[in-house]
């Protein structure tokens, strides 16, 4: 960084208005052979110290004679430009041997950094025969000081990815919406995991194939879950759910096997299609009664599908119950029976509701804990008027908080992946044209998500961190050669984060988005072995330290 780190134990402000090539010698200066002609800036009009940190109007006096002026705006010198405009920017007269003093106000806007803002302003003659700078200087945000502290020694899960689901039903992400959503590109979210529906009917088998291999291209996970089995397998004879209807929609004991088969036969088919399916489910919120495309079983026929059938389905890892809010008895049940627990992989769940907790049989029983399935839509669900093209960003950040808070809890649980709903809906990660948002624009969500996702990648290890604040949120990994640590400010106030360099490097990189950020980038320098950063009120910020 060009600026110096200001120390936030000083209280002393140093007076930083510098003369450079200051020339309103009167013995010098001479306009159109008048020898009285001057310009100057007045000296005890000048800022005794720093500007302040919040945006604000310096009043500097302009003394001329005989001569006309003009003042520029000019050079950064440390930190950031920060005077926005001056006014008037000039004055003075060559008509008059009469001293003139004109005040000028010079705006500028506010430091939200922890550095020194330091920038040129310049007075000039019109003939160019008296030339004056000063450097104005602004002094850094003042924040509370919070220390972060990481323990690459203290393990926890592996880390298995960020995801989210391709279109279900609708259409399917196009090539340049999976770039944005799958990349690893500047403008990319780098998800890790991408969820697509196991359709009932095998014609529709062909039509994901391409979108599959898409996402092998780029070593992205690729979860299938089916929402029903063939219809003529159920018991009301439809791909729907069992809402409203007698005796539900359930899969009909004798098709067990059939069913089973039928999953293999996807994996088999797409393989055979270079097309890799790495995880499939059972049955996609087998405890939810709907209306649309769903299937229920009891807890009793899910152990045994699990248990006496699902042995069979090979070449994909298996992930059960998915229920709708991770309803521990839909798996206690098969992670405690020694034959079924050996036919899953995966816990996987949904969290509406909800379900975010702690489960430690999981990972007693060696498997993984996914969280499937979740979105936050406002409740526009219910009811659309709760969001349209008129809500506030202030709103939409505020619930995006949420899920950020969301994903920092199950990582704290030891989930091993976040898998949110559709990848592109208007309240997801990119735009669907409705309700204000472009197609294929990046949504303020998206880029939250990516400061999980675009740096924590598949088999990172989450290790331990601290925060003296409660108002910070960490959670830190390891991977790559790599230290990275992810801090949530849920407070209002901007802090100071303080972390030592636990890397081989002195330098950092920083990533933060809040609701006027978009995974805004900043190198940090080490200084005194620890790495000092700003982090805004209601904000999220990724640290990414290399250890090579």
């Amino acid at each position: 960084m060009l600026g110096k780190y200001k120390s936030f134990i000083s209280k002393i402000i140093c007076i930083s208005v510098i003369f450079l090539n200051h020339s309103c010698s009167k013995s010098e200066d001479k306009i159109d052979e008048k020898e009285n002609a001057s310009v100057s800036f007045v000296e005890n009009s000048l800022p005794g110290g720093e500007l302040s940190s919040q945006a604000g109007i310096a009043r500097i006096l302009v003394e001329s004679q005989s001569i006309e002026w003009q003042i520029t705006i000019g050079d950064v010198i440390e930190g950031k430009e920060f005077i926005s405009s001056v006014s008037p920017a000039d004055g003075g007269s060559t008509d008059s041997n009469e001293k003139e003093t004109q005040i000028v106000s010079v705006r500028y806007n506010a430091n939200s950094s922890l550095y020194i803002n330091k920038q040129e302003l310049i007075l000039s003659s019109l003939d160019g025969t008296i030339k004056e700078t000063i450097v104005l200087s602004q002094e850094s945000i003042l924040a509370d000081a919070i220390q972060i502290s990481l323990n690459t020694n203290s393990i926890y899960q592996t880390i298995s990815g960020f995801g989210a689901a391709n279109g279900i039903w609708g259409s399917y992400l196009n090539p340049s919406e999976m770039e944005l959503a799958l990349g690893m590109g500047d403008d990319a979210l780098g998800l890790s995991i991408f969820r697509v529906r196991l359709p009932s009917d095998k014609n529709s088998w062909a039509g994901l194939v391409d979108i599959i291999k898409d996402a092998n291209s780029r070593g992205v996970t690729v979860l299938a879950s089916p929402w029903s089995p063939p219809a003529a397998w159920k018991t009301n004879n439809s791909t729907n759910g069992g809402k409203g209807v007698d005796g539900g929609a359930r899969l009909l004991k004798e098709h067990y096997q059939d069913f089973a088969n039928y999953i293999n036969e996807y994996i088999e088919y797409m393989a055979s299609n270079g097309a890799k399916v790495d995880v499939v489910s059972i049955q996609n919120e087998p405890d939810y009664e709907v209306d649309y495309e769903g299937c229920e079983y009891s807890v009793d026929e899910m152990h045994d599908f699990v248990k006496n059938y699902a042995g069979v389905i090979t070449g994909a890892r298996v992930v059960a119950a998915e229920s709708f809010n991770t309803k521990h008895s839909y798996t206690d049940a098969i992670l405690n029976d020694a034959d079924a627990v050996n036919n899953i992989d995966i816990v996987g769940g949904h969290i509406y509701g909800s379900g975010l907790e702690p489960y430690p049989l999981v990972a007693t029983k060696g498997k993984e804990l996914w969280m499937t399935e979740h979105l936050l839509n406002l409740g526009s669900g219910g009811n659309p008027e709760n969001w349209t093209e008129a809500t506030g960003q202030d709103v939409i950040w505020d619930e995006t908080m949420d899920m950020l808070n969301e994903i920092h809890t199950a990582m704290t649980y030891n989930w091993n992946a976040y898998i949110w709903w559709y990848a592109r809906r208007f309240y997801s990660f990119l735009g669907d044209g409705l309700n204000g948002t472009t197609p294929g624009e990046i949504l303020k969500r998206g880029y939250a998500m990516s400061q999980y996702s675009k740096f924590i990648r598949p088999g990172y290890v989450r290790i331990n961190a601290t925060s003296s604040s409660s108002d910070v949120k960490i959670t830190a990994y390891k991977g790559d050669n790599k230290v990275v640590y992810v801090a949530l400010n849920t407070g209002n106030s901007s802090y100071r984060l303080v972390v030592d360099n636990l890397g081989s490097s002195d330098t950092a990189q920083s990533y933060e988005t809040s609701l006027n950020k978009n995974r805004e980038s900043v190198i940090l320098q080490e200084e005194n072995g620890q790495f000092n950063m700003l982090i805004e009120g209601k904000s999220i910020m990724t640290v990414v330290m290399d250890m090579e």
